[in-house]
């Protein structure tokens, strides 16, 4: 089983301000890092929207050269939309 994550950071932290105590900076660190977690998790969810825009727009232009070239509209539908 893997130790804490937030336990090293708040021995640290303790070890530097020796007046606080062990809860309350023990709080901190796993508000601090639960915080860290969210952004995380939020800018990998935008990402992963990006790359989903950027092959939309991937799929949109190639289905505008198919129809520069003369290709039927309706069979590029068809091949862009898999249906």
């Amino acid at each position: 089983m893997e130790s804490d994550p937030a336990q090293a950071y708040t021995d640290e932290l303790l070890a530097l301000t020796g007046d606080l105590a062990r809860p309350a900076a023990d709080d901190f660190v796993r508000r601090v890092y639960e915080s860290g977690v969210f952004h995380g998790s939020r800018t990998a969810l935008a990402n992963v929207a990006a790359l989903e825009n950027e092959k939309d727009a991937q799929i949109r232009r190639l289905g505008e050269r198919l129809m520069a070239l003369g290709e039927d509209p309706l069979e590029i539908t068809r091949l862009l939309t898999g249906k």
